[in-house]
Parts: structure tokens; sequence; C-alpha cells
């Protein structure tokens, strides 16, 4: 604007010159002409020109004033259609070139070509045009970072350029307000490469579903998402996605498989009615479709699920003639369904005889582990140990990494220690623990040992063997059968007062567990061979308090009777004796007078009555 002002006041000024010019020359009538025809019309063509220059100038001036007002205008209506600014090039040498804009929605946007250059020489670009510190940890290799790359993108944000460069040699990184690191996919905990790219197409996949909504090939966004949380066990972020499939893309090739996915999310979350109605929906769209028999699958575990064991049975019995060929794995997994509902229903023969024949007819290396472990699981149910334990051992031998191998390794120790076989028992749990030390069966275990070595006779090795089980298992469910076990060696060691408090301590810091009866017992027994009688015949007063067992109760008045006879008093252990062979629940209206050692009085109705 300043440039077209000045121009317009030179000419002016010319103009004035030469009007002067002309008027003096004509007016003084000099005989020099200094000016002659020639010359008088260069002249005046050079004004011409002049003229035509500053219209020119005037109507770029007016353009430019009605351009500025559209873009004015433009920008007031949509404050995102800016005028564009020219990129900013970075070249920090000759095989880099760097290019930083604005892109859509006024993001910042790169481009990046570069030739043969190292991958530290990429990231120190992109540091100097991004402003952070790229920081790279130390445990990265080396020649990561000095290797030789060919890279071109185009307007992408700065993320991309980096996953893009990084991940070509298996590094990642974090970034924060000021820096990015750089390392490696191991230091982010992340277990496989394929986990680690998986989670980054599922972060595409929700970046489309944002970005095209109304396209009909997302379907495969909401199908692969879907499978994505289903994998995860997010059963009711999967359906959303498979319900969605199956709501608006009902025609697409991934609505078949999405709905038979939307009944094992529902069998998931627990919700078998609603899992048997996709299922059923499914065979009516679908009832050709290979997966008919994994659905009539699906259906009869439902069944099992709600303990409709009848019903389930029948449809497994469905798949098994519809799909009787040699090589049908459903066939196969049908039989082996029937078998373990026969097993739910405590029906452990019937079993057994369908595991057999799963076995003959349909076996594969899959199956037959779990059936040879499952038959000897049977067998153990039925009390069966030496068959029982036949089985487990032949499992062990063949198949010692298979996946029952705890399982079974446990249940074998249980059956030798079941034959009275204690050192067989010990042996086998020993070596169980110590190749599975992680298992949730090894405080049991740890317990079945102490008990075999109590039933050896080897005491103290079973405290010792107990003592280590409570230290390591202090609030485990068996932790409660471990202490009482402690007190049942001190009372089979015959240090009865140990054993008294082994069994006090039990009761009160386990006072719900199914040993408290049986520890009661034993506290009374324990004073009694401790012959600390009075103290035996409260103990075992108290104890009548606690159980209507007609057993338990001959048994206390027994033990009273006893106490009584080592006292000396006759008639009192007489009386006790009676009651005992009576059994009367009258017992309340009797009175005893006992003249104990330490001067008390107390009588068999203030007992019950307390």
């Amino acid at each position: 604007m300043k440039r077209i002002v000045s121009i317009k006041i030179q000419l002016i000024l010319y103009l004035f010159l030469m009007t002067f010019t002309l008027s003096y020359v004509q007016g003084e009538q000099i005989t020099h002409n200094i000016f002659n025809t020639h010359e008088l019309n260069v002249e005046k063509d050079n004004l011409e020109k002049l003229q035509t220059q500053l219209q020119i100038l005037e109507t770029k001036e007016d353009v430019g004033i009605q351009n500025q007002k559209t873009r004015f205008q433009v920008y007031g209506q949509n404050n995102s259609k800016q005028a564009s600014k020219p990129p900013i090039v970075i070249n920090p040498n000759e095989n880099i070139v760097l290019k930083k804009e604005m892109g859509d929605y006024d993001v910042q946007v790169y481009s990046i070509d570069a030739t043969q250059v190292t991958v530290a020489d990429v990231l120190q670009a992109l540091s100097a045009s991004f402003g952070k510190s790229i920081i790279v940890d130390d445990e990265v290799d080396p020649t990561y970072l000095a290797s030789y790359i060919n890279i071109s993108i185009q307007k992408s944000p700065l993320q991309d350029i980096l996953e893009v460069v990084l991940g070509m040699r298996g590094l990642e990184f974090v970034q924060n307000e000021d820096s990015i690191f750089v390392t490696s996919l191991a230091k982010l905990d992340i277990d496989t490469a394929f986990e680690y790219y998986r989670d980054k197409s599922i972060h595409l996949y929700q970046k489309a579903q944002i970005k095209y909504p109304n396209d009909r090939r997302i379907v495969k966004a909401y199908f692969e998402l879907g499978n994505y949380y289903y994998d995860l066990g997010f059963n009711f972020l999967a359906l959303q996605e498979y319900q969605i499939i199956v709501g608006k893309y009902r025609g697409s090739t991934q609505a078949k498989e999405s709905l038979f996915k939307i009944g094992r999310c529902y069998d998931k979350l627990k919700d078998p009615e609603s899992a048997r109605r996709a299922y059923f929906q499914f065979l009516c769209r679908y009832p050709k479709d290979p997966l008919v028999a994994d659905v009539l699958l699906a259906i009869g575990d439902s069944l099992t699920e709600q303990g409709h064991y009848n019903k389930a049975i029948d449809i497994y019995e469905k798949v098994t003639r519809e799909f009787a060929t040699d090589d049908s794995v459903a066939a196969s997994k049908a039989q082996f369904s029937i078998a373990k509902t026969y097993m739910k229903m405590g029906d452990y023969r019937n079993a057994i005889q369908v595991f057999l024949k799963a076995r003959w007819k349909y076996c594969s290396d899959q199956m037959r582990s779990e059936i040879e472990y499952q038959i000897g699981n049977c067998l153990y149910l039925l009390n069966e140990y030496q068959d029982a334990a036949d089985v487990l051992g032949n499992y062990l031998v063949n198949e010692q990494e298979g996946e029952f191998g705890e399982s079974a390794s446990f249940l074998l120790g249980d059956c030798f220690y079941k034959l009275d076989n204690y050192l067989g028992a010990f042996q086998i749990f020993r070596k169980a623990i110590e190749r599975y030390p992680k298992s949730n069966k090894v405080s049991g275990g740890i317990c079945c040992m102490g008990k075999s070595l109590r039933a050896m006779n080897m005491l103290e090795s079973a405290i010792k063997v107990l003592r280590e089980g409570m230290q390591a298992f202090p609030i485990d469910d068996n932790a409660g059968t471990l202490a009482f076990e402690i007190g049942m060696c001190y009372f089979d060691k015959g240090d009865y007062w140990l054993a008294y408090n082994a069994f006090d301590s039990f009761v009160k810091q386990y006072p719900q567990d199914e040993l408290v009866i049986e520890a009661m017992i034993r506290m009374a027994d324990a004073l009694l061979n401790d012959k600390k009688y009075v103290e035996a015949i409260n103990s075992y007063f108290e104890l009548l308090k606690t159980t209507n067992s007609d057993e338990i109760r001959r048994y206390a008045f027994n033990r009273i009777g006893e106490c009584y006879k080592y006292m000396g008093n006759l008639q009192q252990a007489i009386k006790a004796y009676q009651i005992g062979l009576r059994n009367t629940k009258d017992t309340v209206r009797l009175k005893w007078p006992i003249d104990d050692s330490l001067g008390t009085t107390t009588s068999f109705k203030q007992h019950t009555q307390q």
C-alpha cells in the first residue's frame, strides 16, 4: 500500500515538472531548442506509460482490498478457514527435509523425507522441530539408533511419525509435556510384540469408528473391537460391539459369528436365558451353518450350568447323532460333555463308562489327557483309591507336563494316604509341592505331609512341618487344620499340657471351624490324661453345652464317670455312667456336688444352665 502511494506522488511531481518546462520553453522563446520534436515525443510516450502503470497499480489495489474483504468475511463465517501460512522447513543435513505446517482443524502436522539417514539423525531433527527433548533409554541397543533408514511421510502428526520410525526397530516411546522417552517393548511390561501391535490396531479401529461412522466397511472395526474385548474378558463391552453388528449390519459376513459371540458373552456374564435366546436365533437364521454343532454344544453347556442335566444330555446326544463321523470334533466334545454332566450329577459309574467310550471312539490327543485324569478322579470319588492311584499314576508317567498334572499329583498323594501308605503319601506330596510351589493346593499338601509323619509316629518332624505350614499360610483355609494337627501331635506325644494349650488356642482362633467340637473333646481328654480331673470335668460340661449329638453326650458322660472314678468318688461315677447309658436329656434335674481339690463346689445343673 505504501509503495502504491509513493509511485502516485512521483508521477504527480513528474507531470508538474513537465508542464512547467514546456510552459517555460514556450514563454521565453529560447533560441537554443533544448527539446526537439523527437525528444518531446519520447517524453510523451514515457508519460503515457507511467499513467498506464498507475492505472494497473490502482486496479491491483482495488482487487487486493476486495480479496481482503472477502477473506475477512469468510473468516467471520468459519474461523477454521484461515489464510495458509508457509511451512517451516528444516534441513539438518542434505538427506533430511522436515516441514512443519498447520493442517486441518488447526492441528500442526509434519512432513519428512529422508534418504539413507540414521534413526538418531531423524530423532534429532524431530526434537528440534517439536521443541521437546528426546531421551533414549540406556538399555536400548545403540545399533538400533545407528542403523540407516529411508522414510517419506506427508502431513502427519508427530506421534505417527515417531511410531513409524521407532516401530521399525522394535522401540516404543512415552511422552510428557517436556520430553519424549524412547525405550524397548520389554521395558514397557508388554508380554509380546503381538499384543503390542494388536493394541495399536485396536487404537486405529477406534479412530476409524469416530472418523467414518457411516462407512459400511466400518463393520470390521466393530467386529475386531468386539473380539479384542472378548479376549480380554470384558464381555459387556464385547457384547455391545457385537450387538451393533447384528442390529445394523445384519447382511455383513461378520454378523453370523457376532450373533454366536453374543451368546458366549451372555454365558460368561451368567445370563443363560439370554444366551440361549441368542443361540436359538442363530439356529433359525443359519440352520445349515458349520457353527450349528458349536451352538448346540453351547446350549447344552448353558443348561448344565443351570442344573438342567437331563435336558443338557439330550442336547449333547443330538450332537453325537447328527455329527457322528469318525473325525467329528463336535461329537467327541458332546460325548465328553455327557460324561462331565454325569459327574456333576454324582453318577460317577456312568461317567466312567462314557469317558471310556469317548476315549475309544473319539479320543484325540487333546482330549486323551483329560479323559485319563477324569477317570482317575471318578474312581477317587467312588472311594476306590487303589484303582484311582493306578490310573493317576499312569497319567503322571505319560503326561507329566499335562494340563492336569498338578491336580493329579496332589490327588495321588491323597490316595496313598487313604490307603495307609503314609511314606508314599509323604514323598508324593513333597514332590508335588516342589514341582508346583505356587499351587493353591500346597497348604493342603503340607497338612497331609504332617498327618503322614504323625501316622508314622515321627511327631517332632510332623510338628516342624505343620508349623512351617502355618507360617507360610497364616490365613489359608487349611490354617485351622494345621493348628489342630499340631495339638494332635502333642497329644500323641503325651505332652498333654502343650496339647491342651494348642487345642485351646485353636478353639479361640477358629471358632467356626468344623473341627472345634473335636478340639474341645481333645482339650478335656488332655486334662483327663494329665490327671487334672476337676478341670477335665468342667471341660466336658463346657463341651455338653455346645452339642446335642447323642454320641458325643455318651462319650462325655463316660469320661466324666472316669474322672470321678479316678478321684475315688464311685457314687458320682456310677451316676455319670448311668446317664451316659440312658442318654436322657433330663439330666438338668440331677445335682452332683463335687468336692474338688481346690475347695470349689459345682453341680451339673449349674454347668448346664450357664
